[in-house]
């Protein structure tokens, strides 16, 4: 055997070998994309249940119910998602508070009242499903207040 057929043998299976073992950690395809969590505060104020969804490797969107509302949104993530990292997001939501009897916000509506809520944060989505969120940011309902969320779930 020349040296160059030698060469060309050994150059063929090295790069063989390194496609094979090269793994896609930043894809989302073999990550658990669907969440049930418990929330305080965020798109269900008070305490509440959410479903979430990652519809994309920067995109997932969330719907929710609670004490005492309904609530959607979605949150970004600049760098992409990815398990067992500590993530940054910034996202929008929306609720409908029920505000009889809970009119905390002072409004004159006895029905409820929309508030919006843009959440500035971290994210945490673990190998074995867990799911942990904490933003903070601003809340626009009658008036603009600051608020929060505390997230803890599980993927599936």
């Amino acid at each position: 055997m020349s040296k160059n057929n030698f060469l060309l043998i050994f150059a063929f299976f090295l790069i063989s070998f390194s496609s094979i073992a090269q793994e896609r950690t930043s894809s989302i395809e073999e990550m658990r994309r669907n969440a049930i969590s418990f929330n305080f505060l965020g798109s269900t104020p008070l305490l509440g249940i959410t479903y979430d969804r990652i519809v994309s490797e920067k995109v997932s969107i969330e719907i929710g119910a609670g004490i005492p509302s309904v609530g959607a949104g979605f949150k970004y993530y600049p760098w992409n998602i990815k398990e067992s990292k500590v993530l940054f997001h910034v996202g929008l939501s929306t609720s409908f508070i029920f505000t009889e009897p809970y009119d905390v916000w002072g409004t004159s509506d006895k029905t409820g009242v929309f508030m919006g809520y843009h959440p500035i944060g971290i994210s945490y989505f673990g190998k074995n499903g867990f799911n942990l969120g904490i933003d903070l940011g601003p809340s626009v309902a009658s008036k603009v207040i600051p608020y929060g969320n505390l997230k803890l779930g599980y993927r599936f």
